[in-house]
């Protein structure tokens, strides 16, 4: 505990105090800027970044999904007039409920409240192929990977939070490169083998990370005839 108060006051004696004279008294949320994050489901940790000239009690809406460490709970600013800039662990459980969910993190400090809100939606980062989000946040289309007959090489996208395994729910024809792979920003590459049939076939990857797990759809379509 110590060793983090000391690091706060670090922080707030290079910003700089207050000039001299009346007390001032301000608490601002600097981390979300808009004081609003969206998190994925897989997301398992973030911040909450915050300066305050007082004293400070920080409780969240009685959402345990969200947690910090207890010793982030109040803070006693002795220094009048001094900016302390407090950086707040977050810790996400991650969600396969199939659910939008949110969390309220209240500071109050001196006379004033703040608040930041945290929502975790219910699916993964997928990118590519592209994926249309409703405007509640409550569901997402995926739209599906279309190839044509004659394709032997494509690829998806999607930033995972945890290890990840990808792998085809049924045929053979579309093989992902990677199956599996450690937490970032990944672009994988899908072999395919070209469809010699009339008809259009379909498959799903399925994408797992921390757990949870998405669809990807890959449609192929068929030779045309002459």
């Amino acid at each position: 505990m110590k060793k983090s108060i000391f690091t706060l006051l670090a922080s707030a004696l290079l910003l700089g105090a207050c000039g001299k004279g009346n007390e001032s008294h301000y608490t601002d949320v600097l981390y979300p800027s808009t004081r609003y994050r969206l998190v994925m489901a897989d997301q398992t940790a973030d911040s909450l970044v915050f300066a305050s000239t007082d004293s400070w009690i920080l409780t969240n809406s009685a959402e345990a999904w969200c947690s910090f460490p207890k010793e982030y709970a109040s803070f006693n600013n002795k220094y009048s007039n001094t900016w302390v800039v407090t950086s707040v662990p977050l810790t996400f459980q991650v969600n396969t409920t199939g659910k939008l969910r949110s969390v309220l993190l209240k500071i109050d400090a001196g006379e004033s409240s703040n608040a930041a809100y945290y929502s975790q939606v219910p699916f993964l980062g997928i990118s590519r192929p592209q994926r249309l989000v409703s405007n509640d946040l409550t569901e997402v289309e995926t739209y599906p990977l279309k190839l044509k007959a004659a394709a032997t090489l494509d690829s998806v996208s999607f930033n995972a939070y945890g290890d990840w395994t990808l792998n085809p729910l049924g045929g053979t024809w579309v093989v992902p490169q990677a199956t599996e792979g450690a937490a970032g920003h990944r672009i994988v590459n899908l072999t395919v083998e070209p469809n010699t049939l009339a008809t259009e076939r379909q498959d799903t990857l399925i994408l797992i990370s921390n757990g949870v797990q998405d669809s990807i759809f890959v449609i192929q379509e068929g030779v045309k005839q002459s």
